[in-house]
Order: C-alpha cells, then sequence, then structure tokens
C-alpha cells in the first residue's frame, strides 16, 4: 500500500468522523434548547398558579379580617348565587312528556298501544343426555360435578 493512499483514507475517516460529531452536538443543542423552552413554559405556568393561589389567600384572609377576625365558611367560603338550583327541574318537563303524563288541565292524548306481535311457535325441546355410570368410590361426587381442576389421578412424581 502507498501512505499516500493511506493518509487519504485517515484524512477521509477522520472528515467522517467530524461530520458525525458536528451532527451529534446539533442534536445535543437541539434537545436542550427543547429542554429550557421547556422548564421556561413550566416555570411561566408555576408563577400563574402560585399567584391565582396567593390571591385566593389573600381574599380569604380580607374576608375573615373584615368578619372581626372570624374565619368561618360562610365569611371565606365563596359565595353561591342560588344553593337550590340543581338543574334538575329542565329534565321534569321531558320526562314527564317521554312518560306520558299530563297535567290536570291539558286535554287527554288519545294514545292507543301496539298490537301484540304474533309469538312464534317454541323450539322443539333438545334431547335429554343420557347420564353416565358414576363411578364408586371417593371420587364419586367430584366424576358427578365435572370438575375440570380434579388431579386427583396426576401421578406428580412422574412429571
Amino acid at each position: 500500500m502507498n501512505p499516500e493512499e493511506d493518509l487519504a483514507r485517515l484524512r477521509q475517516k477522520l472528515a467522517g468522523l467530524e461530520r458525525e460529531n458536528g451532527d451529534r452536538m446539533y442534536l445535543v443543542d437541539q434537545r436542550a434548547a427543547k429542554a429550557v423552552e421547556e422548564s421556561r413554559a413550566a416555570e411561566d405556568k408555576l408563577k400563574q398558579d402560585t399567584g391565582a393561589a396567593l390571591d385566593a389567600l389573600r381574599e380569604q384572609k380580607r374576608r375573615a379580617e373584615a368578619a372581626g377576625g372570624w374565619a368561618t365558611e360562610s365569611t371565606v367560603g365563596d359565595k353561591v348565587e342560588d344553593d337550590g338550583d340543581f338543574g334538575f327541574e329542565e329534565d321534569d318537563a321531558e320526562n314527564e312528556r317521554r312518560a306520558g303524563y299530563r297535567a290536570a288541565d291539558e286535554p287527554p292524548v288519545a294514545y292507543r298501544p301496539p298490537a301484540p306481535e304474533p309469538q312464534a311457535p317454541p323450539p322443539p325441546p333438545l334431547p335429554v343426555p343420557e347420564p353416565e355410570a358414576r363411578p364408586a368410590g371417593r371420587h364419586r361426587r367430584a366424576a358427578g360435578r365435572g370438575d375440570d381442576d380434579d388431579f386427583a389421578d396426576t401421578d406428580w412424581l412422574a412429571t
């Protein structure tokens, strides 16, 4: 082999390694930039959540001080507009309409239930299998049940 060819091959290999190293460094830089961006986003969200919690605590403290220092549920709790409105009233009218209920002042609705469909004749009875001969002895009950987990006849030392 010629030393000049060896040198050219080594330079080519070195150029390939430099290119691969550059690509890897680019990927590392991209991952680092992405991690920094995600960290900033998480930090901003944490700041917002913490600010909201602090505002809520300040409001509770203000309400307690306004009530003479008594921090009770009625003073520091959130005010509810209407405690008795659960939203079921809207459903009642629709449910009553579906059930066929009517108010006393409404005229009766003519309704005839659909005629029952003619019943098909019942299928012929299936043949009853003949009972098998029951073994005598201590395993008679297990054989009658058809238990798949009966390992009484297994020779555990043979396997």
